[in-house]
């Protein structure tokens, strides 16, 4: 796990914007199970917004072929959604992270949607204090064909003060790449890979910690993305390639919880 730093949504905050008081009640009354269709090709990136009582939570990420289906907002606080694999609906569990930070946490509610084609999901989510519904449209955030990044490079975390550096290196098929380096804040060794989804925008993420440190020693997992956009602004909002990794993990001192890392070229 990262060092801490400060997130601009605590739980509590995160889990009202997906879930409003009864009271607001719900823009999508569907319930993900009636549906005729598919399967979709859902491979790729995302927009998601999660909308309920008036507030709205812009998100982008990235689905698997495997069906994880992870997105973050401009905080860097995650949303893991149930497996969404192309076919006509989906339920489950939605498990809200913030990102590393004073008070951290998590939250799970429920979700049903239904996968209307390849470009397009809607659903609900809902928990003890109402509903909320969720719309997600294909995204192309990359203006090129992804590369594999090469070299020494700078990863920020959620776009804090929680720096790594990173040497990274082609490795596999495609735009494939491993890296090695440091957590700056923890002083764990860090090591893993993306390995690129067939030719697509999409690279599922190995992240490996080692060390002397009392956090270090775990394996996590995660997926990424490259994106024309510097979404945490670490790089002045300036043009380029940014690769984003959202990674979920299992504290070796507490919960499980995730973090984003954008490193640009």
């Amino acid at each position: 796990m990262p060092r801490k730093v400060t997130s601009l949504f605590s739980v509590a905050c995160l889990v009202l914007i997906l879930i409003a008081a009864v009271s607001c009640g719900s823009a999508y009354s569907g319930k993900g199970t009636a549906c005729t269709g598919g399967p979709y090709n859902v491979v790729g990136d995302w927009n998601g917004v999660f909308t309920s009582g008036g507030q709205t939570l812009n998100t982008v990420g990235v689905i698997d072929s495997s069906g994880l289906a992870l997105f973050f907002d401009g905080s860097g606080d995650s949303v893991l959604m149930p497996a969404i694999t192309g076919a006509c609906s989906f339920s489950g569990t939605l498990t809200a992270y913030t990102a590393p930070g004073l008070g951290g946490g998590s939250a799970v509610l429920t979700t049903q949607g239904n996968v209307n084609s390849a470009t397009s999901i809607t659903g609900t989510e809902s928990g003890t204090g109402g509903s909320g519904a969720l719309t997600f449209t294909a995204s192309s955030p990359l203006s090129a064909s992804p590369t594999a990044l090469v070299g020494t490079k700078v990863g920020s975390v959620g776009g804090g003060s929680d720096l790594l550096n990173l040497t990274f290196m082609p490795a596999g098929a495609g735009s494939s790449m491993s890296f090695t380096g440091m957590d700056i804040g923890t002083g764990c060794n860090v090591a893993g890979t993306f390995t690129q989804q067939g030719t697509s925008n999409v690279f599922d993420v190995s992240y490996v910690t080692s060390g002397a440190g009392a956090t270090c020693g775990a394996t996590s997992t995660g997926i990424a993305f490259e994106s024309s956009t510097d979404y945490f602004n670490v790089n002045g909002g300036l043009p380029g390639t940014y690769l984003y990794a959202d990674i979920v993990y299992e504290d070796l001192l507490g919960p499980a919880g995730a973090f984003v890392i954008e490193t640009h070229q």
